[in-house]
């Protein structure tokens, strides 16, 4: 495992960090009143899952490992955060993108215990858009530590293709494979063979990623849960495409078509502000 720096929001050398390693580690990037106001409607989205959610377990395992999509829509908080919240503008500077596009946001909790395993995968994979302006923002709720942190292959962003996206359950009814890309290498059968890092982290920190960046993440070995709030954002190149294989989140924009911007109402353009 290789260590890697962490820089402060504000620091210039964040953005040539993540321009080269496809992923930077900022401290202390959300203050302590957002993060109150996010862990409250973390909760409460878990008590009232939306349409897209999914809840796994391992047989015989304790724990369980929940997902949500789209949670801005039916949370106030989550919506106010992705519009006035600090997330938007770290974005736009390190995307180097003039247009900051909201494409969705992801609620993810490991309960204690959990042995659930996230699978190697790069987020990309699973949209309906092409960019290199695009990236998902990794803020934890709860401390984290090396056993239950992100995982990634550093310089992976920078590899050809984008894979098949995989289901994240072997018994999810999830297909990612039609459209022919490549699988994803075995990054676990040969883990000397590839850069990984990660790092240790505290709510209010974030792990910031390039769309094609590849990660994954262990279960949830402690008795507190693990809940993040990931929000995957769209700069100046996105483009709408149109894939085979099923999306996560399982949504299009309205009425876009394959090379439109994504600006739209289910894809809000959150920078500039609109007038």
């Amino acid at each position: 495992m290789t260590s890697l720096p962490a820089f402060k929001a504000d620091d210039p050398a964040a953005v040539d960090s993540f321009i080269e390693n496809g992923v930077v580690c900022l401290r202390g990037a959300i203050s302590p009143a957002w993060l109150e106001r996010l862990k409250e409607a973390a909760d409460a989205a878990d008590r009232n899952p939306g349409p897209h959610h999914f809840r796994f377990g391992e047989p015989g395992q304790p724990g369980a490992f929940f997902g949500d999509v789209l949670v801005w829509q039916r949370e106030p908080a989550f919506e106010t955060f992705a519009h006035e919240g600090p997330l938007a503008d770290i974005a736009g500077r390190l995307m180097k993108s003039e247009t900051v596009t909201f494409y969705h946001d992801f609620l993810l909790i490991k309960s204690g215990g959990s042995a659930k395993r996230t699978p190697w995968h790069q987020d990309q994979s699973y949209w309906c858009l092409e960019a290199n302006q695009a990236l998902t923002i990794w803020s934890p709720l709860d401390p984290i530590s090396a056993a239950n942190t992100l995982e990634f292959v550093r310089g992976s962003h920078r590899w050809a293709p984008v894979y098949a996206a995989v289901a994240f359950d072997k018994n999810s009814s999830f297909d990612g494979s039609r459209d022919g890309r490549p699988e994803i290498p075995d990054i676990d059968s040969k883990r000397d063979a590839y850069e990984i890092v990660s790092w240790e982290l505290q709510p209010g920190d974030c792990l910031i990623f390039h769309c094609r960046t590849l990660h994954a993440a262990p279960g949830n070995p402690h008795a507190h849960a693990r809940r993040v709030l990931s929000t995957c954002w769209a700069g100046d190149d996105a483009r709408y495409i149109e894939i085979k294989s099923d999306l996560a989140p399982p949504v299009k924009g309205d009425g876009l078509v394959p090379g439109d911007r994504l600006a739209c109402k289910t894809f809000p353009q959150v920078r500039p502000r609109a007038a």
